[in-house]
């Protein structure tokens, strides 16, 4: 059959146009409505400002700052989670390699969450290569093996231990399909050395000395020596001695000598984790064929004792450079070694004119540099002496020795230190001249921009130049340092830089990296002194940035919003939980509860509506007692007792059955309903047919759904037997709740006229207690939390925010 619905009769349902028929009587009304309400439109009706000249453009945002290919691995892992078509094989395929190919150009590690896509790609072109056109080449595995040896300092090693054994295997298949002498060394050289690398910076030392071994004994030579090298490195970091012994003896076994070289690359591991007592220990380990330790292990070895302040045992180090022929560097540690035992500046630079004088007579003259500078200031830094480290940039001035930029690193830091930020500022300034190798100002950048954002007075523009230095160099900003950026922004309003600096930055953090610049969000939500309306902004940013949000850290903004009288916010924050395609990140029983719970405080009908769509139309959730309980307070609140004991019924008849709570509040909505005290007289049968333990709130509760259907008699004898039934005399609470309750003036009246009659003094203790007036009903005592929460749901509609009308653009920024 034809459908009659025209391309017009559409037009006129997406414009919200009403629709009309050529008998319709009301036609001409229709047309004259619609030229008197014409369609909103967001342009205006000016097209020419003043002066001809034209609007400035509308600020466009940054887009998403990620890792080439990366954005295409994101989107694989998120269809495979909610069980969708992922893309064709090909598209993951060069996702892969631009990614890796990507890491390998720009020598930048991998991060945690950049593992789990990676080793989910993985899996997935292992299974749908198709023809095998979509396959990686060993090429390919080869840079993401490589690519995989670069790590950060406190990076989780399992993901990355996963991946690089992935690789690893599916390299190592390949290979002994296709084994030749020349595909065996290129396999030594560019497969087994970085996984053997990568296992033993991962904490899996001993299946890395498995592989050496069997490889070793098959075909790997002397130009492989370094594998042992990352052996010994490798169980240095695990703690482990006695394994550290084991492949010593198989080193020897294997015709590989415990040299000069072994036992430096072993000490000089132990030093690098400061471990000064087993620095000791291993740098006494006999040597093969007798040979001593290295100038330089010894060297680096007296510059461990400076800063662990061992210089009893260091004394013996010292020596023994002292006896060796002395050159630049033994004579740098020399001038730290005097200075970390209190020599001042001024004999310092005495004995570098001794050292000139000394080195001259050898024919070999050498005079301290920049380099010898740096690290006496370096020193005094770690010795938290600002007053001897600029002392000692003045010596370099003194001596007409040129400041390089590791000078004004070092001068910037010290001063950032003592809170000399004007200080540092000019540091950093006279920085500026100089070129930084390796990005290495960025993270003392880094602290100056976070101490300035730290300072009681901030220098916006001054916080601002750095940022715009950093990022016309693309360098990156610490977790840290973002925070505190983004406070400042948000503080200010400034929505859009907000946005772009977590556009740019927050897509390179690790997983707990990116959680403390989320929580930063989160508690600048939760922080009473701002406005809800720039709460609201912060979490909808944080929302669209941060999607790993965990369920409970949402919940407890939810519960925020609805803590500052905002149920509509509230609730589409448990809209946007609801909406997720991830079941861990979805409402649970116990999270509708709670918004339940929150929307019965201010009684907001819309709200409660839908969530309670929500929840009819959620198959994962089974509903227990506590969110029936949530429910029928949702109802009560919203004046809508007859359909909450419709949850009451379902409370009785399910398997879990009431709890106090429940039989509370079904108490009270039987207080408002018409016909309540048929329910009441109901509940309160099944409770003695059950012999449940009546206490004192379920007693009161069940006199106040009486009294607020007018049985002020029957109420009265139920206290009058309170004492009998329960145990407790009537007290203020009780009888309050009675007066509370009942209908009317005329109803309150009687209670008051029976209250005074039989119970004076508790009458004067409810006048002390001071009345209220919740909007449209008559005044009550302020005795039990029914009282508090009616006042408060009256009053809900009328707190509002100033902040709040402002318009919310953050939205369409999003």
């Amino acid at each position: 059959m034809q459908s009659h619905l025209t391309r017009q009769v559409f037009r006129q349902i997406l414009q919200n146009e009403p629709i009309t028929h050529l008998q319709c009587y009301s036609r001409s009304i229709l047309r004259r409505y619609r030229r008197q309400q014409p369609t909103l439109r967001l342009s205006k009706t000016s097209s020419r400002p003043l002066f001809g000249f034209s609007r400035k453009p509308p600020r466009e945002l940054k887009p998403t700052d990620l890792d080439q290919g990366h954005e295409q691995l994101i989107e694989l892992c998120n269809l495979l989670a909610i069980k969708a078509r992922p893309p064709p094989a090909h598209k993951i395929t060069k996702a892969f390699r631009d990614f890796f190919y990507a890491k390998a150009d720009s020598k930048s590690p991998l991060e945690d969450h950049q593992f789990q896509h990676a080793i989910t790609a993985f899996k997935h072109l292992q299974t749908h290569t198709g023809d095998g056109s979509a396959e990686l080449t060993a090429e390919d595995l080869q840079t993401a093996l490589k690519a995989l040896t670069r790590r950060k300092p406190q990076q989780r090693p399992e993901s990355r231990a996963e991946l690089s054994r992935l690789l690893f295997e599916e390299l190592r298949l390949r290979e002994e399909k296709t084994s030749s002498n020349n595909d065996s060394i290129v396999y030594e050289r560019l497969v087994l050395a970085p996984y053997v690398r990568i296992l033993s910076q991962s904490g899996n030392t001993g299946k890395a000395r498995e592989l050496v071994e069997d490889h070793w004994k098959r075909s790997l030579k002397k130009d492989s020596v370094t594998l042992w090298y990352h052996l010994l490195r490798g169980f240095a970091r695990e703690s482990k001695e006695e394994e550290i012994l084991r492949t010593i003896d198989l080193m020897r076994a294997n015709e590989v000598a415990f040299d000069v070289d072994a036992h430096q690359a072993l000490t000089l591991a132990y030093i690098r984790l400061g471990d000064l007592a087993s620095t000791k220990r291993w740098y006494l380990q006999p040597i093969d064929n007798g040979a001593t330790p290295s100038a330089r292990l010894n060297v680096m070895v007296l510059k461990l004792c400076i800063n662990e302040k061992d210089f009893q045992w260091g004394q013996g180090i010292f020596t023994k450079i002292l006896d060796q022929n002395l050159d630049k560097d033994a004579w740098d540690v020399i001038f730290q070694w005097a200075s970390a035992k209190g020599k001042g500046v001024d004999e310092v630079e005495r004995m570098m004119k001794v050292m000139i004088e000394t080195t001259a007579k050898s024919g070999n003259t050498i005079r301290p540099d920049i380099y010898t500078i740096n690290e006496l200031i370096d020193l005094a830094n770690k010795m938290h002496d600002s007053y001897t480290a600029e002392r000692y940039v003045a010596l370099a001035h003194k001596w007409k020795i040129a400041l390089n930029a590791q000078t004004w690193l070092l001068q910037l830091d010290y001063r950032i230190n003592i809170g000399d930020l004007d200080g540092a500022r000019h540091a950093y300034k006279d920085l500026q001249s100089y070129e930084v190798s390796g990005d290495k100002d960025v993270p003392f950048v880094n602290k100056l921009i976070l101490a300035l954002c730290s300072a009681k007075t901030q220098d916006y523009d001054a916080i601002m130049g750095l940022v715009e230095d950093l990022t016309e160099r693309k360098a990156r900003f610490d977790p840290a340092t973002v925070s505190a950026l983004c406070l400042l922004h948000l503080r200010r309003k400034e929505l859009h830089d907000v946005i772009d600096l977590l556009q740019t930055h927050a897509f390179h953090y690790d997983i707990e990296e990116r959680a403390s610049v989320r929580d930063t969000f989160v508690d600048f939500c939760l922080d009473r002194d701002n406005s809800t309306a720039l709460a609201w902004d912060a979490y909808t940013i944080s929302r669209q940035i941060f999607t790993e949000t965990e369920r409970g850290t949402r919940t407890k903004l939810m519960n925020e919003f609805f803590a500052r009288k905002r149920s509509d916010m509230a609730t589409h924050v448990f809209g946007h939980m609801r909406q997720s395609p991830f079941p861990q990140k979805r409402p649970t029983a116990d999270t509708y509860a709670q918004c339940l719970e929150g929307i019965a405080q201010q009684a907001d009908t819309n709200s409660m509506e839908i969530v309670h769509n929500m929840l009819k139309l959620d198959s994962e959730v089974e509903p227990d007692t506590r969110l029936h309980n949530a429910l029928m307070m949702a109802y009560s609140a919203c004046g809508q007792y007859d359909r909450s004991l419709d949850f009451w019924d379902d409370i009785v008849y399910s398997r879990e059955g009431p709890t106090y709570d429940s039989i509370r509040i079904a108490l009270r909505a039987c207080q408002l309903t018409p016909f309540g005290e048929r329910r009441a007289r109901d509940i309160w049968r099944r409770l003695q047919r059950f012999e449940i333990e009546i206490n004192k709130e379920i007693y009161e509760n069940y006199v106040a759904a009486l009294a607020g259907q007018g049985l002020i008699v029957e109420s009265a004898e139920l206290l009058d037997k309170m004492e009998q039934e329960v145990g407790h005399k009537p007290d203020a609470v009780s009888l309050g709740v009675c007066y509370n309750a009942s209908p009317g003036s005329v109803k309150k009246a009687q209670v008051e006229e029976w209250i005074k009659a039989n119970y004076p003094s508790i009458w004067d203790e409810l006048e002390s207690m001071g009345r209220m007036r919740p909007r449209g009903r008559d005044e009550i005592f302020n005795v039990d939390s029914v009282a508090r929460d009616a006042a408060l749901a009256s009053e809900a509609a009328l707190k509002v925010d100033p902040e709040d009308d402002e318009e919310d653009e953050v939205e369409k920024w999003i």
